[in-house]
Parts: structure tokens; C-alpha cells; sequence
């Protein structure tokens, strides 16, 4: 596909596309019209991810909400002691392979665990998790010989050893690849000497390995680096403005002699090896932040019904009501685009032979392919967090300014879930970049797809119960908006589209939006009698929400590249679409209050 892509508005053209036989999952809900698939959700979950889920729930209530206070005040012993705990309960590994003392599970059981694992009230201690299992363990896991996995991995499975991933310098932030630290060969020709600075690194002050990059020769490369080798100096703990239980600080690297053998990977593969392993970083961390938006709703909800003002509970206030409603339908948006990610991973690795030499390589790719979700995720579930806690703090009112308010804590510890793993500026542009090589690889029948939508933007073959058929026809009209707004930009930009930020991010928007319409209405559908019930009011808010933005953001592009919108007003205008959006918050909060807590897990 090349930069004519445009396809005039009077062609008539009828594309069949086979959605069954697209390589892959990352991407689809771009094109993948309702019935075309399914999406994995909370409802899909087998017997063995709900023993792990009460697993995982007894923990976080009966071991971590009882030190929670000790966890979050930097105690290093308490921490180190719940670490190891969850080490001998196998949840620091069940990304790692059971022959090197690990579970061996699948990316949805490792989700259930951040997610559940949340619920103990301590951030912190999710956070030195998150680090060790994700970015310090998946480079060995993925890219380790046979020796370092053998000598690392049932250490930082069990918790004997915790480890940190160091990339960010002082001049190398969101430019990760610019990082001036160097290795150079030993004279003896048995060492790599590092040299260099790394800041800002979780776990960095209590870590027994660390897993750091380095240029050899410009070639940007990985190491495996244990405490004990000379060299490695861990600085003092950065006083930061949340997550204040666990350990960041600056790693010096004083010609720290490293063992050849402790290399990762081949030299030049540092990139790959940083990246890759972010792709999981993110898709967690979304998790995680959605359980703590859930949190969130829960704990205003209860502030609200006990806090009386005028004579009456501040609940029984309209504008309360409002915006725990908008928290409720936020929290399901970010679950959903969750396990609907690990669980497309999940599906694309399941026929792997784990027992191949090339079987890590094989699950890299697939999650590379979920760069898009991965990004998604992240970015919805931190967003949704903060909006969350932003409103539980309004509230809670003076009460959440106190710090004997849980809500206190959270307010401060949600800030940095927007900055690392990628900030969500450089996200979004992952997400728009991305979608943008998928197009031009055709990885996705993107062109097909614009061409078949050209002239009728909401199939006529509908299939689904009438209570969602105004929501199905919405989404498919949003579907066929993001195809239009999309082949103008690479119809005016082409390839150079990378590079115009301004029409980016709100692109960028544009399929966020639209990720969260296929994925929550493909969940609905795939949902019992029961779970509909529950769910129907907060799908036709959202639904609404998301056009909203959508449209906002297709008119805010289309006057930016100067690109007339009569077409575009004439489809909306056809659409005749007007939701009741105050009536349908009304019905959120009647099931909140009729569940006392967050219902839709």
C-alpha cells in the first residue's frame, strides 16, 4: 500500500474479507466488525484462573492489608518479607519456566495476579513486584543461554533474589536508545567494565541482580549484573511524591566488571531486548491500574454513604452520584481492553512447543504484534485511575487531604503510572505509529478495509439482539470513521504521518476510542443473561462517551489538515444517533448502589 490509498467517496466497490484467516491478533479491532471474532474476558476465565484469583485474593487480604502501612513507609524488611512470600506462593513466577523453578502459566494468569495482588492496599509492594517479574525477569527468561537462566531465574522465582531493570540516564528518558553508558572489554578479555549512570530504577537499592544496558563499540547491548561484582554502587533512595514504600535510586556503574558470559543476548541486541520486554511492562501495568481504579470507586463509594451533609448522606447527591457513575464505566472499559489483550497473546502462543529452542522468540513476536494493545492498555487503565482518584479525592472532600484516608495516599502514588513505562505521550504515539506500519506492511487488510466501507459505513448484516443494535450500529459507524479519518492522513502525510504529532495524538485518541467500542460491545455480547443485565447500561454509556470523543477528535483532525467535513457531517447526520447520557448515568449508579461496590468483575 502506497500514498493513494484515498479512495473517493462515489466508488462502489464490495470487498469480502476473510477476518478468520488475519495473522495474529494485535490490531484487529481496527477492522474486525462485530461477529467477525470474540474477545477473551473475565468471563472466559477457566476453573484455573479463578483458583489462582482466590489464591491471589486470600494473600492480598490476609497478609499484605495487615502490613500495608509498614509496606508503604520504605520498611525494607517488611517488604523483603512479603516479597518472599509471594516467591513461595509462585507469584513472582508465573512467567517463569518450570524447569527453572517457575509456574509456567499463561499472560492472563500473570494479569489475575497484578490485578488481584492489588487489592491489598499497598502500592508499593505492586510496584516492586511489577518491576521483578516483568522487565528484571523477561530479558533472562526470554534471551537468557541456559547457564544464566539456570544461575538467575529459581532465585528471583522463588524471591531469594529481587531484581531491577536500569535503562533511564541522565541525557536517556523517553530517548531510551541515547544512553551514554558504556562497556568496554577487560584487558584479560574475561570481563565487560561498565561505566555509567542509571536513574530513577525501581528496586535498585534492594536488588541482587540487575539487568542494565550498555553501549559495546556504539552497539547498544544487555548485561546481567549481580550486586556483588565490584563497581555496582546503588545510591541514595530518591524522596519521590508517591509509591514511597518502594526503593528508586541511582545506579553507578564505576568500571563494574562484568563476566562476559553475563552478556544478554548478542552485542547490537540491547534495543530489542529493552523494548520487547516493555510490551509486557505495559499491558500489566494497565491491569494493575484498573484494579486500583476499581479501589478507588469502592472507597468513595463508601465515604459517600457514611459522610452526611444538609441532613443527608452526600450520596444522595446528584452530582456524587454522577461521578462515581462515570468511575464505574471507566474501571470496565480498562478491565476489558486488559484480558482482552492477555488473552489474544494467550490464544496466538497456545499451540507453541514450549520445549522448542525457538519458543521464546515465537512469544516476542506475538507480543511485539500487541505493541498497539499493550500501549492501550496502559494508557486507558492509568487514565482511568486518574480520573478516578481525582474525583474520589473531590469526594471525599477534606477528608481526602488527610493522610488517615487511604484516598490521600492514592491520589500521590497514581501520578507516575502516566510517566513510566512510557509516558503516555510517547504511547499514543506508539499507538498511531504502529497502526500506521501495520498499514503500510498490510499486516491487516487495512486498504480492503477502507475500500469496502466507502460508500456504506454500517453494514446492513447486523446480527445482535435489539436491545444493543442502535450501540452495534454505533460502533461499526466508528469503525468506518477511523477507516476515513485514517486514509486522509496517510492520503496528505504518507509515511512522514510518524512525524506530525499534532494530528497524533488526537488520531492516537481516535483508536483508543475505538478499541474500547469493539472490545466492551464484543464482551457484552459474549456475556450471560445475568452479566448483561448488569452490563447494558454501562456499554450504552460508554458507547456514548467513546463516540463523543471519536467524533470530537475527527473534527478537530479533519480541520487541521483543512479537509472539508460535509462528507463527514452527512454521515452523522444519517447515523440520527442521541443518547440519554444523564439517563443512562442514573442507571449506573442504581446498580452501584443496589452491588455497594464496584459489580462488574
Amino acid at each position: 500500500m502506497t500514498e493513494d490509498m484515498l479512495v473517493e467517496n462515489e466508488i462502489n466497490t464490495s470487498f469480502e474479507i476473510d477476518f478468520s484467516k488475519l495473522q495474529g491478533g494485535g490490531g484487529k479491532f481496527i477492522i474486525s466488525p462485530i461477529g467477525s471474532d470474540k474477545v477473551f474476558c473475565r468471563e472466559s476465565f477457566s476453573e484455573d484462573h479463578r483458583m489462582f484469583e482466590s489464591a491471589a485474593l486470600e494473600f492480598a487480604q490476609k497478609t499484605i492489608f495487615p502490613m500495608r502501612e509498614k509496606l508503604e513507609s520504605h520498611n525494607k524488611e517488611a517488604s523483603l518479607e512479603v516479597f518472599k512470600q509471594m516467591g513461595e506462593l509462585g507469584f513472582l513466577g508465573v512467567d517463569t519456566p518450570e524447569e527453572f523453578g517457575g509456574l509456567g502459566l499463561d499472560k492472563t494468569t500473570a494479569c489475575i495476579v497484578c490485578d488481584i495482588l492489588s487489592y491489598g492496599g499497598s502500592v508499593s509492594i505492586m510496584v516492586t513486584q511489577a518491576a521483578h517479574t516483568g522487565i528484571a525477569s523477561l530479558p533472562i527468561i526470554w534471551y537468557g543461554t541456559k547457564t544464566q537462566k539456570e544461575k538467575y531465574l529459581p532465585k528471583l522465582a522463588s524471591g531469594e533474589w529481587m531484581g531491577c531493570y536500569a535503562l533511564t540516564e541522565p541525557a536517556a528518558g523517553s530517548d531510551a536508545l541515547s544512553g551514554q553508558m558504556k562497556a568496554k572489554l577487560s584487558e584479560d578479555g574475561k570481563h565487560y567494565l561498565l561505566s555509567g549512570q542509571k536513574i530513577y530504577i525501581t528496586n535498585g537499592g534492594w536488588s541482587d541482580v540487575c539487568v542494565t544496558f550498555a553501549n559495546v563499540d556504539g552497539k547498544y547491548t544487555g548485561f546481567i549484573v549481580d550486586k556483588d561484582y565490584p563497581g555496582w554502587v546503588a545510591g541514595e533512595e530518591e524522596k519521590k511524591m508517591g509509591i514511597k514504600g518502594s526503593s528508586t535510586v541511582t545506579l553507578f556503574f564505576e568500571d563494574c566488571k562484568v563476566p562476559l558470559e553475563n552478556m544478554i543476548g548478542n552485542v547490537g541486541q540491547g534495543s530489542a531486548i529493552a523494548f520487547n520486554v516493555l510490551y509486557a511492562g505495559r499491558y500489566k501495568l494497565g491491569v494493575s491500574a484498573a484494579a486500583g481504579a476499581k479501589i478507588c470507586t469502592n472507597l468513595s463509594y463508601d465515604f459517600a454513604n457514611e459522610r452526611e451533609q444538609f441532613s443527608r448522606k452526600i450520596a444522595n447527591f446528584s452530582m456524587m452520584k454522577r461521578k462515581m457513575s462515570d468511575m464505574v464505566v471507566k474501571c470496565w472499559e480498562a478491565d476489558s481492553l486488559n484480558y482482552m489483550t492477555s488473552g489474544s497473546i494467550d490464544e496466538s502462543i497456545k499451540d507453541f512447543d514450549k520445549t522448542s529452542p525457538d519458543y521464546f522468540e515465537k512469544v516476542q513476536k506475538v507480543i511485539e504484534d500487541h505493541a498497539i494493545e499493550a500501549s492501550l492498555c496502559k494508557v486507558v487503565g492509568s487514565e482511568a485511575l486518574a480520573f478516578s482518584v481525582d474525583e474520589g479525592v473531590q469526594i471525599h472532600g477534606g477528608a481526602g487531604y488527610i493522610e488517615d484516608y487511604p484516598i490521600c495516599a492514592m491520589y500521590r502514588d497514581e501520578r507516575i503510572n502516566r510517566i513510566f513505562e512510557g509516558t503516555n505521550e510517547i504511547n499514543r504515539l506508539l499507538i498511531a505509529g504502529t497502526a500506521l506500519k501495520k498499514a503500510l506492511l498490510e499486516d491487516i487488510p487495512i486498504r480492503d478495509s477502507i475500500l469496502s466501507r466507502a460508500t456504506e459505513w454500517v453494514p446492513n448484516d447486523l446480527f445482535v439482539d435489539e436491545d444493543i443494535l442502535t450501540e452495534a450500529k454505533v460502533v461499526e459507524f466508528c469503525r468506518s470513521l477511523n477507516l476515513y479519518v485514517f486514509n486522509l492522513l496517510i492520503t496528505k502525510y504518507g509515511q512522514d504521518l510518524k512525524n506530525e504529532q499534532w494530528v497524533l495524538e488526537p488520531y492516537a485518541d481516535v483508536l483508543i476510542s475505538l478499541s474500547i467500542l469493539d472490545t466492551t460491545i464484543k464482551r457484552y455480547i459474549q456475556a450471560n443473561d445475568l452479566k448483561k443485565t448488569d452490563m447494558l447500561p454501562v456499554l450504552k454509556l460508554s458507547v456514548a462517551n467513546q463516540y463523543q470523543s471519536m467524533m470530537l477528535n475527527a473534527f478537530d483532525i479533519l480541520a487541521c489538515i483543512d479537509e472539508n467535513s460535509d462528507f463527514l457531517k452527512e454521515q452523522v447526520t444519517s447515523l440520527k444517533y442521541s443518547p440519554n447520557k444523564i439517563g443512562l448515568k442514573k442507571n449506573v449508579y442504581r446498580d452501584l448502589d443496589k452491588y455497594g461496590k464496584y459489580y462488574l468483575d
